[in-house]
């Protein structure tokens, strides 16, 4: 049975650098955010991390293929329009249980039947037999929770403080995979978002999942330490930790379908904390979000 990590939490918080890590590990594949894949990679044509765009990219048009055949312009708009039907965090009721009416969860048992598909196809061109999917968003992680028959699905939630989150949601940044800008949300909507995408998240221990805690933090300050938990808590104890004792690891060329812009480094990366927020950030909007959120840093940071 395919073994899947999927990455649970809130945007900013670490997920690409940790899932490019332990793509480095033998027989593990780093595939990014494939949430996005049907946007971002079928219908806008972004770049794949190898730097292609991802309809000329060798890997995914093979996957593709498999997965679906031919697709045509209609065909990507109505799995487009499946997943905007479906994979919605508020529908998260929907996903997990099942609640809501015939022709919704139709459309659940559709949309998961194009997930089967996609990530069976990964596996057989690449040859892996672990994935990790760094999506995040609640409600795949509950889509693909309908798949624990056929995957061995195990959720990690990685954590990062909110001040930091907050910071890195108001920097100015180029995504290569877009060639524009990426988003930039208020201190307000950071807050309330990470707030509620995280006990969202963390919901998953109490509902029978394979569910594991990480803080960023804690990866950043001893990313072999971290990567040696991932891989226990995969029943992977065995495999090899690319991060070295200098905290260094090298990133090769990745299929990524969509992250942050950390999904184009290759070559040897240094892992270390980052405090940036802690100089830069404001005093006034340290506190602000750190009173916003003190309840769920509180519950979220434990494991």
């Amino acid at each position: 049975m395919l073994k899947v990590l999927f990455i649970g939490g809130y945007g900013r918080s670490g997920s690409t650098l940790l899932d490019r890590v332990l793509g480095q590990v033998p027989g593990f594949l780093s595939v990014g955010e494939l949430r996005h894949v049907f946007q971002e990679g079928l219908l806008e044509n972004r770049r794949c991390g190898c730097g292609a765009r991802f309809q000329e990219c060798d890997f995914w048009r093979a996957v593709t293929d498999r997965a679906f055949g031919s697709v045509e312009q209609a065909e990507i708009d109505e799995m487009l329009s499946l997943k905007r039907r479906v994979d919605q965090w508020w529908l998260a009721p929907l996903l997990g249980w099942r609640l809501g009416p015939a022709r919704a969860r139709r459309d659940v048992d559709a949309y998961r039947d194009v997930l089967r598909r996609l990530y069976a196809a990964i596996a057989a061109e690449s040859g892996a037999r672990v994935l990790i999917d760094s999506s995040k968003d609640v409600s795949h992680g509950y889509a693909l929770r309908g798949l624990e028959d056929e995957l061995d699905l195990h959720i990690l939630h990685l954590v990062r403080d909110p001040r930091a989150v907050a910071f890195s949601w108001q920097r100015r940044k180029f995504n290569p995979g877009s060639d524009g800008p990426m988003n930039r949300y208020s201190l307000l909507r950071t807050s309330a978002e990470w707030t509620a995408i995280n006990a969202m998240t963390r919901f998953h221990r109490r509902t029978g999942a394979r569910y594991a805690g990480l803080r960023y933090a804690d990866f950043a300050a001893d990313p072999a330490a971290a990567v040696d938990r991932v891989l226990d808590f995969l029943g992977e104890p065995d495999r090899p930790n690319p991060v070295e004792r200098d905290h260094t690891v090298h990133l090769a060329t990745d299929h990524t379908a969509a992250g942050n812009p950390n999904r184009f480094r290759r070559g040897e990366v240094e892992i270390r904390p980052d405090d940036e927020w802690e100089r830069a950030m404001s005093r006034g909007g340290r506190l602000l979000v750190g009173a916003l959120t003190l309840p769920g840093r509180a519950y979220t940071t434990r494991n």
